[in-house]
């Protein structure tokens, strides 16, 4: 019996302990689950910004800075300031003891253009960081997905945020923004495109519903008489087509003006220019953007300057998309009439586009996939006449980013024009900076139009052009470029076996856009004696009707303009020479 009781205890023992074990793992998990949810709603990690204005980003940890908060419903880290009106250097990170150890660590690889901010990410006195450009002081909102997926900035504000696209200036109107002191361009704008990207066949606008309205009703009307409208206040109720998507279909093209609300005055947008079919609007970050069913999806088309630009400037235009296989990009550009394939379809997605003569342009990108599947966007661009320019501004720089070759000398050429006041003179300055921020030469300001250095470590470099004419007024430009062990040729895959037939571009009399004509110092699209002339009242110092080309004018390719470039033109004139030195 004794016995028998022992081997009973010890069992009730198992029994207890196994149930004590089991709650314990019960809670364990329970307790996981909970860590879990947690995370999920606050983020796996805390990220801080730091910033600082450009003029001198030291990234002490001064003003504006903030926290990172984790939206669970969108799946975004977001972080809205204040304090970052006009240009700022930032860096996020997940170092919280000092923005200088923040700097080394940053956490987002990435940026991107949005809204009317501009992002670009570069090297600056030494440091990893983005420069944004925020012309209207905005109160913005950073945001991203993860650190991989890029940053981005939006408008911090309310529903009733006014969505207009932006208006092109005449053409006879220069640009307006100043130039950023760094980050290298202007504050570029995103002009609305001007074709949807869906294939039904019938007008739809849609309304992305991440505020949670219970309902989204559309309301629309024509701007001149209000009496047309499509139906009565609050308008008509959206049909619901998946997730947040509502959906209605819009039959009368007179009306050009709309406003999404709850069904009441309770929520609703601001009076909003209707952009057109197939385009969807987030009712939370106040966002128009093409609703694109197609295969090949175009995720970003862009210039990286403000329109409008000078005769003679150099514009980057740049595109992504993401389709069936490998996409192929296709840029070109229209002037009345006249159009011009900057670069046909092959996985090269940027372009430098240099226009020569003013007028209102229409950039067209195309992209294709290895599949055959299309799709297209374009958008409308300015370029000014600059020939009685009084403020001084930059064209060109080449290179303007990219490998250098270490230990081997580097040429920076500088295109420019404007100026024209007192002695209708330019000034340049080249400043250098090593990878470790010193001074990898001595600034000053000189009259050449081009600057050579030897980098002599691995790294980054980052190079500053001025460009001052004789009242002092400064034009600038920021870039990086990176030395490295050899420069590798850049290759690009050229377009799929399955292509549809293109209409060649029309013939035009014109040199191709973009395209430099050695000799052509005036840049009238023609070499002659009146570009002899140029040189010659340059070399003078005497003023011109317009800036001389340096690039053109150098036909000899020794990196300066004299009378000996001036003496090859005439030759080649009289058929002396059949080409100049610089093409051979």
């Amino acid at each position: 019996m004794r016995s028998t009781g022992k081997q009973t205890k010890r069992a009730v023992s198992l029994l207890l302990c196994l149930a004590l074990l089991v709650t314990m793992l019960t809670f364990a998990l329970t307790v996981r689950a909970e860590e879990a949810e947690e995370l999920a709603d606050t983020g796996a990690d805390t990220y801080y910004l730091w910033g600082e204005s450009t003029n001198s980003p030291n990234f002490n940890g001064s003003t504006p800075s903030g926290t990172f908060t984790y939206d669970s419903s969108k799946g975004y880290y977001y972080c809205d300031l204040s304090g970052a009106s006009n240009d700022y250097c930032f860096v996020v990170s997940t170092v919280s003891n000092s923005a200088n150890s923040a700097v080394k660590t940053p956490a987002v690889q990435s940026a991107a253009s949005s809204g009317s901010y501009y992002l670009q990410m570069g090297n600056y006195h030494g440091f990893n960081c983005f420069h944004i450009w925020n012309p209207s002081g905005d109160t913005v909102r950073f945001y991203f997905t993860s650190t991989s997926a890029g940053l981005n900035a939006i408008k911090a504000g309310s529903d009733s945020q006014p969505t207009q696209g932006p208006t092109n200036p005449p053409a006879t109107q220069g640009p307006t923004t100043t130039q950023p002191t760094q980050g290298g361009g202007t504050n570029p704008t995103t002009p609305q495109p001007t074709q949807g990207g869906g294939t039904s066949g019938k007008n739809y606008i849609y309304c992305e519903n991440e505020a949670g309205w219970g309902s989204v009703y559309c309301y629309m009307w024509n701007k001149s008489n209000e009496s047309i409208k499509n139906a009565a206040w609050p308008g008509v109720k959206m049909t619901k087509i998946k997730g947040n998507t509502w959906r209605y279909e819009v039959t009368n093209s007179s009306l050009n003006m709309i406003i999404f609300n709850v069904g009441s005055d309770s929520q609703k947008t601001g009076d909003m220019t209707y952009p057109g079919n197939d385009y969807i609007y987030n009712n939370k970050t106040n966002t128009w953007e093409i609703y694109d069913t197609r295969p090949l999806q175009v995720t970003s088309y862009k210039t990286d300057m403000e329109s409008p630009q000078y005769q003679g400037v150099g514009i980057t235009l740049s595109a992504e998309a993401e389709g069936e296989g490998t996409v192929y990009y296709k840029f070109s550009v229209t002037n009345g009439s006249s159009t011009t394939v900057l670069s046909d379809y092959s996985t090269r997605n940027s372009i430098m586009w240099t226009p020569q003569t003013a007028g209102t342009y229409t950039i067209t990108y195309d992209f294709k996939d290895a599949k055959g599947n299309l799709n297209s966007r374009s958008k409308s661009f300015v370029i000014a006449d600059g020939s009685e320019v009084v403020a001084p501004y930059i064209k060109t720089v080449t290179p303007n980013g990219g490998e250098i070759q270490n230990n081997s000398n580097t040429q920076i050429k500088v295109a420019a024009g404007g100026g024209h006041i007192g002695t209708n003179l330019l000034f340049y300055k080249y400043t250098i900076l090593d990878p470790n921020g010193d001074y990898a030469n001595t600034p000053y300001y000189t009259r050449n139009t081009s600057y050579s250095f030897k980098p002599t470590k691995l790294g980054l470099y980052q190079a500053t052009v001025d460009v001052q004419g004789s009242d002092n007024k400064n034009a600038q430009r920021t870039f990086v470029l990176n030395s490295v062990g050899s420069v590798a040729p850049t290759e690009y895959e050229t377009q799929p076996p399955v292509q549809p037939t293109d209409a060649p571009p029309a013939p035009t009399d014109a040199p191709p856009i973009g395209v430099t004509l050695l000799g052509d110092a005036d840049e009238d699209g023609d070499v002659g004696i009146l570009d002899v002339t140029y040189i010659q009242r340059y070399e003078a110092s005497i003023s011109l009707p317009s800036p001389l080309n340096a690039l053109n004018a150098d036909v000899d390719g020794d990196e300066e303009v004299t009378i000996i470039d001036a003496t090859l033109i005439q030759r080649f004139i009289a058929g002396i020479i059949s080409k100049f030195p610089a093409e051979s």
